[in-house]
């Protein structure tokens, strides 16, 4: 909303997209310039294959020379984030018989902004999980998961517990073939 010259109040930003969640946290002071992004940014690579080569890139203005002067060049290293699978969302712990299920929703990070999906594509060789059973900061056990759900057997909880928890703390990542775990999601989860 424009309120003054060269002056808006923006509202209602949708923050924490493409696995940047964890910065968008973040305080940011009013008058903090902004960055408008759109679907010119695009990552370096998205290929396991560049992984921690440099490329060098030419950037400047479209139309001209890439020997004009006003073209600088930069060099960049291909890291692993482009290839990190996001964390997942809206986790739940739930008591049965056997132990607490612990279920969750995957997200992806090649073509999940379809909102009209049922399901977002996998984006990975093969869905795969690690979920971390906590005390604390303290791992107490990791167990695997093939699909958006693990069981947390009761007996491994009165091992790690000695007594049935009401609320359970997690960390759960989906796995790369390419670059390991992804973003975790940490929860205290309330065993319901």
């Amino acid at each position: 909303e424009l309120v003054g010259p060269r002056t808006y109040r923006l509202g209602r930003m949708l923050r924490g997209l493409g696995g940047t969640e964890r910065l968008a946290g973040r305080p940011v002071p009013s008058g903090a310039p902004v960055v408008r992004l759109d679907a010119a940014l695009v990552p370096l690579s998205d290929r396991a294959g560049d992984l921690g080569r440099t490329f060098t890139y030419r950037i400047g203005p479209a139309g001209r020379d890439h020997a004009d002067p006003s073209y600088v060049s930069l060099s960049a290293t291909v890291g692993r984030t482009a290839l990190m699978p996001l964390s997942p969302v809206h986790p739940r712990a739930r008591r049965t018989p056997d132990g607490i299920r612990l279920d969750w929703i995957r997200r992806t990070r090649i073509d999940g902004d379809n909102w009209e999906l049922a399901e977002v594509p996998l984006g990975e060789e093969a869905e795969a999980y690690e979920v971390d059973i906590l005390d604390g900061d303290l791992v107490l056990r990791t167990l695997p998961a093939s699909g958006p759900a693990v069981l947390y057997p009761a007996a491994s909880e009165a091992a790690d517990f000695s007594s049935p928890q009401i609320v359970l703390r997690v960390r759960i990542a989906q796995l790369s073939a390419a670059v390991g775990r992804g973003e975790a999601l940490a929860a205290d989860l309330a065993v319901r």
